[in-house]
């Protein structure tokens, strides 16, 4: 029997692979939703183009040289920014405007009511 003495007492060898395991497919489970959280709210933080925005895109980039196009789209993309404060001023603009509406053959559009349009458009908040 003395030539068995080197077998020794059974040693308690630690697993830690379990837990290993649960750890990382946690770790992986919270990685992939945060992942896909992100990319859905990208998506959603895409604003969309509201008419107003459009409207006044159209109103400052408005080329007065072709004075039909003027009073037509000053009349129709300025009616969106209308309130209790820039009605009778719009209305007053509407009003010289009409000259030039209906007609075939049309003159240039008249300093004054260009500047007076122009101040409307810088009024206006988008």
């Amino acid at each position: 029997m003395e030539e068995l003495k080197d077998i020794k007492d059974i040693v308690e060898v630690h697993e830690h692979s379990l837990f290993i395991l649960v750890g990382v497919t946690i770790f992986i489970i919270i990685l992939l939703s945060l992942v896909v959280y992100f990319f859905q709210n990208r998506r959603r933080r895409h604003k969309k183009v509201t008419l107003k925005e459009i409207a006044f895109d159209k109103l400052t980039n408005i080329d007065f040289l072709d004075t039909k196009s003027v009073v037509y789209t000053f009349e129709e993309q300025g009616r969106l920014f209308l309130n209790e404060k820039n009605q009778e001023e719009f209305d007053s603009i509407i009003k010289e405007l009409t000259v030039y509406k209906y007609r075939k053959n049309i003159p240039n559009l008249d300093p004054t009511v260009e500047k007076r349009i122009k101040k409307f458009i810088g009024e206006v908040k988008c």
